[in-house]
């Protein structure tokens, strides 16, 4: 509310300001036959334009202007030095006919450079933070493989996590790309994340939020995801190994999943009777192939023709490996 109120005030005094300077300048510039509400208007306009941008930024708006005004800043600066020496070394009719260009290609490229690289500069200027502002329980940022976990909705319900949830754009466009894969395993995984995110958005509490900000020269959507986390002083949220490895290497903190499902999750053992959906055909002759909650891969005899369906399997024996456990079963008789 008191937001809303500086805002409005701020439009108001905007308006008046705009008034006062149009009576004046407005009037001179074209001999009385402007109006005085011209200059109100233009004030009023430019009121509206800087809270529209501080919307649009709202999330990344203390990021964006201190960066606008250390690049304008440097721009100005390098600018005010290279014409100095542009006068020393050209005739004066060349540097009057210069000296306007240079400045503002000089002062567009620093500011266009140190904007696109803001997340950047906290290496380069320790005692500059540059971060976004911080939410309340931190942040924590989805991976695509957390987002197709069918535990995700449930988790994020129990209040366990942060009150802000970022999925990036690039995390969608991932998913969206798989449906049309054509293989029945990626298109029901890919159906899985999407119905997640759907879920997910529903929810008050956490937040969650597509970020699409733009993150320059990543190698692939690991570096990126890791790169988003660490500018938000987020957490990242993943069940792989590879990816929680190289998160930490760049010292941004991990949820893993992983062995998270390790502790939480009660151990099948065999003679235990489960239900599993089976996705697609198993590489054995006549195996079909499921999965469990947490993530864990279900290999049921004689079930590849019931690729859709969802059978009630006994446990016959557990295979654990590096990248988690294996359950061969059969369906009950």
């Amino acid at each position: 509310m008191l937001i809303l109120l500086i805002r409005i005030g701020f439009v108001l005094l905007a308006t008046l300001a705009g008034n006062s300077a149009g009576r004046v300048f407005y009037g001179q510039l074209f001999d009385g036959q402007m109006t005085w509400w011209f200059g109100a208007a233009m004030g009023f306009g430019l009121g509206v334009t800087l809270i529209a941008a501080e919307q649009a930024f709202r999330r990344h708006f203390t990021r964006s202007l201190v960066g606008f005004l250390l690049g304008l800043g440097g721009g100005l600066l390098l600018a005010f030095l290279l014409l100095l020496v542009l006068r020393l070394v050209v005739q004066d009719d060349i540097y009057r006919a210069l000296d306007i260009p240079v400045a503002l290609v000089v002062v567009y490229l620093v500011l266009i450079t140190v904007v696109r690289n803001t997340d950047r500069w906290r290496v380069i200027l320790p005692f500059v933070e540059l971060h976004s502002e911080q939410f309340d329980g931190g942040a924590v940022v989805i991976d695509p493989a957390t987002l197709a976990d069918g535990r995700l909705p449930a988790l994020l319900r129990t209040g366990f996590f942060a009150q802000h949830v970022l999925v990036h754009k690039s995390v969608v466009v991932f998913w969206e790309s798989e449906l049309t894969s054509g293989e029945p395993a990626r298109v029901a995984r890919a159906q899985r994340a999407l119905d997640n995110l759907r879920d997910l958005r529903q929810l008050t509490a956490p937040r969650v939020e597509v970020d699409d900000t733009e993150i320059p020269n990543v190698r692939d959507i690991t570096d990126l995801l890791i790169r988003l986390a660490r500018l938000e002083t987020a957490r990242l949220i993943t069940a792989e190994r590879e990816t929680a490895r190289r998160a930490l290497a760049e010292g941004v903190a991990v949820v893993d999943l992983a062995a998270l499902a390790q502790v939480l999750v009660p151990q099948v053992r065999p003679g235990e009777t489960l239900e599993v959906l089976v996705e697609r055909a198993g590489e054995g002759k006549g195996q079909g192939v499921g999965f469990l909650e947490d993530g864990g891969m279900v290999v049921v005899a004689e079930a590849a023709g019931l690729v859709g369906q969802r059978l009630a399997v006994t446990v016959l024996r557990i295979h654990t490996t590096s990248n988690g456990r294996m359950v061969f079963a059969e369906r009950v008789k």
